[in-house]
């Protein structure tokens, strides 16, 4: 097979047209890299960068540290190049996300801009209602509210607590569901069994009790502590795991609702030991 020759004047055409594709590849490069500049330039006008943060709805988080931690994600350039405090290319992602990571109280939060020089942090706090103080109360009773936290109305250990004397708050001592040495950020136990508890603990300060902390042991005994003078017994419900709680607190309402046993047990509360709940449909106690 014999090469056909190609004329002088197409291979001028073919030539023309690889000085033209060359041409417009340079000129398309210079053109991009000329806007990039440009955005990258005007990126930091100061008419657009974002200068000042409001924090709105904080009551125990430090204002100061959300703002610190806001400046670290807007400070510095994507790419080396633009200016990550230009309101339009912020890291609006990247704000919310560190500010729930960094800030376990926070239970809602909303990043907006104000303008374009402001950015707007709205945060709602989850409320403590009730304390993990971890899995047995300190042998040391002067360390007893030292080392808790706090949980939400769903079972979640959500934030260090401060020192609290007293019973200012209900204290759970218990095994976390994954047995994880740092409780933060962790679930106590399930929700459902988490509301289970509350509303059994509900019951009991309704029937006249007023219960202050809850310890459950590795067998599944729980042991439901009642309020008591300085030189009184530490009186207590017991139950167990497996118990129905709704059954368990039917049985103990019916059993306050007849007057022998209701005046017994408020006659000599000051040597109450326990009320055993464990077996079914009895309720056992015990004085001193």
């Amino acid at each position: 097979m014999k090469d056909i020759p190609t004329s002088p004047r197409i291979i001028e055409i073919r030539r023309n047209r690889r000085i033209r594709r060359i041409r417009l590849g340079v000129l398309f490069f210079l053109l991009f890299i000329s806007i990039v500049g440009a955005l990258a330039f005007f990126s930091n006008e100061k008419h657009i960068v974002i200068d000042k943060i409001v924090v709105e709805g904080t009551h125990i988080i430090d204002q100061d540290k959300v703002i610190k931690e806001i400046n670290q994600d807007i400070g510095g350039r994507y790419l080396h190049l633009f200016a990550r405090s230009n309101s339009f290319i912020y890291p609006h992602k990247k704000i919310y996300n560190n500010l729930i990571l960094n800030f376990p109280r926070i239970e809602s939060l909303s990043v907006s801009r104000d303008g374009l020089k402001t950015l707007k942090i709205n945060i709602t706090e989850r409320v403590g209602s009730y304390l993990y103080c971890g899995v047995k109360i300190p042998e040391d009773k002067k360390n007893v509210g030292e080392n808790c936290y706090f949980l939400n109305n769903d079972g979640l250990i959500f934030d260090k607590a401060p020192y609290f004397s007293g019973n200012v708050y209900f204290k759970y001592y218990m095994a976390i569901v994954d047995g994880s040495e740092n409780p933060l950020g962790k679930q106590m136990t399930s929700i459902g069994h988490f509301h289970e508890l509350v509303r059994f603990v509900d019951g009991v300060t309704s029937l006249g009790f007023k219960p202050t902390y809850l310890i459950v042991e590795q067998d599944g005994t729980h042991s439901l502590y009642l309020d008591h003078g300085v030189n009184d017994t530490a009186p207590r419900i017991i139950f167990k795991s497996e118990n129905d709680l709704a059954v368990i607190f039917d049985n103990l309402s019916l059993a306050m609702k007849k007057s022998e046993f209701a005046g017994e047990i408020n006659g000599k509360y000051n040597t109450l030991l326990y009320i055993d709940l464990r077996f079914k449909n009895k309720v056992l106690y015990k004085f001193q």
